[in-house]
């Protein structure tokens, strides 16, 4: 910030004030003006700073500023003191002169009255030993002067405000809490530091430096000195800025008497204490006031807004706390530590009993709440699992696999952990008995993180493989040792679901997440909840079986809502699953709600496939499959390693752009992605039938059509889709009973499911001709259709097709009559046909209209 060019008269204006960071929300506070603001907070918050920039900026601009530096003697007597001193120096005031009785205290009151102005009166530093008095005598001196108005700086020993409330005085009240550096602020001092910082290297510093003024500018300091990392891989402070820390606490340290020293040891055990906790923790007879001597000493930060009143460390200080402690009481923090594991382990928080048994050094303990508790710890306390779990030497592993495998998927050593190359035996009897042997679940769990890593890298079809190979382990287990797998198989459950689901497993997938939306229900792991609900109601949207995809969207709705860390994650599949059941009911301005609120899938959804399908469809909805396209085209280059040919994005997207090239009339393109897809699949086959439909070969779309046993299949829409060919089909080959028979039977279909959108896959009037002989029409009304343009098609005989190869490579046309075995002038009647049908001129013009048309193979560059 930059201090005004008028300062404030009253106001002092030191010469960091210039490049103290502006801070609105705090200045918004002042703004309000109240009678009375309290900012209680220790030195180093940067009290005086907020007040003195706050008026530079303009603050409090109709008040005359008596500004009164420190109130260090003891008793509210020397208050008027200090305040008339102030006011003989300062030039905008006339100090009243002395009365027959006159005391200091009314002195004051006269002149503030005699001013007949607002003034504003600020006390920059008050004492932690005369704050109350000093308090009492300012609401004294606001009871006797209307115009005047107060800010007070206290020490960050939480005075107590009931008297100012009960006196009904305006009052504004600041705790250290609310001076502490936000995360954006933090940001904003560190980027203005020097080297460009990432958003994730600020927040980590934020959080580790507690948002402590002082300690948060040291950090912006050693920035501007120092362009490495100010926080190391394991999250902690690097050297340099550790050294600053553990300065500022030693400084405080020995500030204090050696009892309240003594409880500062003790009590930097627990990461936040109440008072009741203090006492347990020390035996001290006032736990609450050696707590608030802490806090005015700046080691700790508390809020007297907090039931029951909490007092927190900044994680740096009390690292730096503990380290003292045990270095001059060796075993002792340990022990508490010990103690507060035991305690919170027993009272159900895994997370917190973990951290501090990780803290103590009980590499047992810590590694026994994370096997016992390590879903719940995934739902509600992720960050604190993987900081654990890297925090766990390697040697105390060798006996479980299982926390092995969890640290090596969920702190990313994904490719260099032995336990990820161990194998399954392939046959179900060997996995049968596998199952009913102890260490059954560690080898589930280990083969879970290998399908899970396979997943990650792409690999989909060969995860979906190994993921069905553990179904008879699953069931051997459940059989045999029902409780070794606990709470953690509804989100065991959830992941091989949607490693099948990835895959196009969608029978399978359903399958698996109604198991784990169970076991999630009955144990209460919301994010399982929701996320299997959501998942299950888009497999169901993805088939087009509407009425079950309901049904699960009406389930998820109802869950729990997940928030933190999961909270967007696992609605994806909720929200396509909409997107898509409104589509098919043609639902569009809905359907693009969801849409929105999906955005465009960033490179690391893995649902993004799915996301990709649901815009590619909408856009041709809407009439813009050139935009569908483009966007298509797009998202498959930015996720290119997610599509792989065991990825079933390949079978929605090859789909979607398939129909998207056929809306823009594409015919040739649309035909030739359609023979490089699978023939199989009923998604793929509706769509190349519809290619053979709409480019004049109506009885090939017939034919592929019988690859499907359509009633059987698992996807109705593709089957609805189907029937509406077939009717389209025998329309064009004059075969009426067969096109009414088929058109009837879509007509039922597509209505059971709430399918309107079918319907616009016809060519514009194909469904008037079908519905009159019919006698049933397009559900609710008529239906335009999206392949409203022209199918442009060329094709080429045989011999054309030789011709035009050769000429690509160069031949003349003598070349080629030699070696067709044909007349030059044959040659150049082929030539001329070539030439009418693709629409152009010269022989260049035709090799790459070809390529365009895919008539000719695509050349690619190296």
């Amino acid at each position: 910030m930059s201090v005004s060019d008028s300062p404030r008269v009253g106001a002092p204006a030191w010469r960091s004030l210039s490049s103290a960071l502006a801070r609105p929300r705090l200045f918004a506070c002042l703004d309000r003006c109240s009678t009375l603001t309290v900012i209680d907070a220790p030195s180093g918050f940067g009290k005086r700073t907020l007040v003195a920039g706050w008026l530079h900026r303009g603050g409090a601009p109709d008040h005359t500023i008596v500004w009164v530096p420190e109130l260090t003697a003891s008793g509210d007597g020397d208050l008027p003191e200090h305040v008339l001193a102030v006011l003989a120096d300062h030039p905008a005031v006339e100090v009243a002169g002395d009365g027959p009785d006159d005391s200091p205290f009314e002195r004051v009151v006269r002149t503030f009255r005699d001013l007949g102005s607002p003034c504003l009166l600020v006390l920059a530093c008050v004492s932690p030993q005369n704050s109350a008095e000093v308090l009492e005598a300012t609401l004294r001196l606001l009871d006797r002067c209307p115009l005047l108005d107060a800010i007070v700086c206290l020490p960050g020993n939480s005075t107590d405000m009931t008297e100012v409330v009960l006196r009904g005085i305006d009052s504004t009240y600041v705790p250290a809490a609310d001076l502490a550096f936000t995360i954006e602020e933090t940001t904003t001092l560190l980027r203005d530091a020097g080297p460009e910082r990432s958003d994730s290297e600020c927040e980590v510093v934020c959080r580790v430096l507690g948002g402590v003024p002082t300690l948060v500018s040291a950090a912006a300091a050693v920035a501007r000195s120092r362009p490495q990392r100010l926080i190391d891989s394991r999250g902690l402070p690097t050297p340099a800025l550790a050294r600053l820390v553990r300065t500022y606490v030693e400084s405080l340290l020995d500030e204090l008497d050696d009892a309240h020293r003594e409880f500062a040891f003790s009590v930097a055990a627990a990461h936040s204490v109440t008072a009741e906790r203090a006492a347990e923790l020390t035996g001290a007879a006032d736990p609450e006031a050696a707590l608030a001597t802490l806090a005015a000493a700046g080691l700790l930060m508390d809020s007297p807004f907090d039931d029951p009143r909490t007092w927190r460390w900044p994680d740096a200080v009390r690292s730096c706390v503990l380290d003292i402690s045990r270095r001059e009481q060796p075993g002792r923090v340990d022990a508490l530590l010990v103690e507060l594991a035991r305690a919170h382990r027993d009272a159900g928080r895994p997370a917190e009993a973990s951290i501090y048994a990780v803290e103590a050094g009980d590499w047992e303990t810590a590694v026994a709440i994370v096997e016992e508790s390590w879903a719940r710890m995934v739902d509600s306390s992720f960050d604190v699992l993987v900081k654990v779990l890297r925090q766990i030497p390697d040697q105390e592993l060798g006996d479980h696999p299982s926390v092995q495998a969890g640290r090596a998927l969920f702190t990313q050593m994904l490719d260099e952990h032995s336990i990820l190359h161990a194998s399954l035996p392939a046959d179900p009897d060997e996995l049968t008995e596998l199952g009913k042997t102890p260490g059954a679940a560690q080898a589930l769990y280990v083969a879970t993180v290998q399908t899970l890593t396979l997943r990650v890298s792409g690999e989909l079809g060969e995860a979906a493989r190994l993921t069905l190979l553990l179904r008879p382990l699953v069931d051997s287990i459940l059989e045999h040792r029902p409780d070794d797998l606990g709470p953690q198989l509804p989100l065991l459950r959830v992941q091989w679901a949607i490693t099948l689901q990835l895959a196009g497993y969608l029978t399978e997938s359903t399958t698996v997440f109604r198991r784990a939306y169970r076991g999630a229900y009955a144990v209460n792991i919301a994010f399982v909840i929701q996320n299997a609900a959501g998942s299950s109601a888009l497999n169901w949207a993805v088939t087009g079986d509407n009425p079950r995809a309901r049904e699960w969207l009406r389930i998820e709705s109802n869950a729990e809502p997940t928030e933190g860390r999961w909270g967007e994650m696992v609605k994806v599949g909720g929200r396509v699953a909409s997107a898509l059941v409104h589509l098919d009911s043609l639902e569009l301005d809905r359907a693009v709600g969801y849409l929105d609120e999906l955005g465009v899938p960033r490179v690391s959804e893995e649902l993004w496939g799915f996301v990709a399908y649901g815009r590619a469809y909408y856009n041709l909805a809407a009439g813009n499959a050139y935009d569908g396209l483009t966007e298509l085209h797009r998202l498959i280059a930015s996720h290119h390693d997610l599509f792989d040919r065991g990825a079933f994005s390949r079978i929605l997207l090859g789909a979607a752009e398939i129909d998207l090239q056929l809306a823009l009339g594409n015919g040739n393109l649309a035909r030739a992605l359609a023979e490089e897809s699978p023939q199989t699949h009923p998604m793929l086959v509706v769509t190349n039938a519809r290619v053979e439909l709409f480019t004049g070969h109506p009885e090939i779309a017939l034919k592929k059509l019988k690859r499907v046993p359509w009633t059987e299949c698992g996807f109705p829409r593709a089957h609805v889709e189907a029937l509406l060919i077939e009717a389209s089909a025998h329309l064009d080959l004059d075969k009426k009973d067969a096109a009414v028979r088929s058109w009837q039977r879509a007509c039922t279909l597509a209505e059971a499911l709430g399918n309107r959108r079918a319907f616009t896959t016809l060519a514009e009037g194909v469904a008037g001709r079908l519905a009159e002989p019919g006698g049933l029409t397009v559900p609710d009304e008529e239906i335009g259709s999206v392949f409203t343009e022209p199918v442009t098609h060329v094709e080429l005989s045989r011999r054309e097709t030789d011709v035009l190869e050769l000429l690509a490579l160069g031949s003349t046309h003598a070349d080629i009559a030699k070696k067709l075995f044909v007349s030059h002038n044959t040659i150049k009647t082929q030539l001329r046909s070539i030439y009418r049908k693709l629409g152009v001129h010269t022989r260049v013009e035709a090799i790459g209209r070809a390529r365009d048309l895919r008539l000719l193979p695509v050349r690619r560059s190296l």
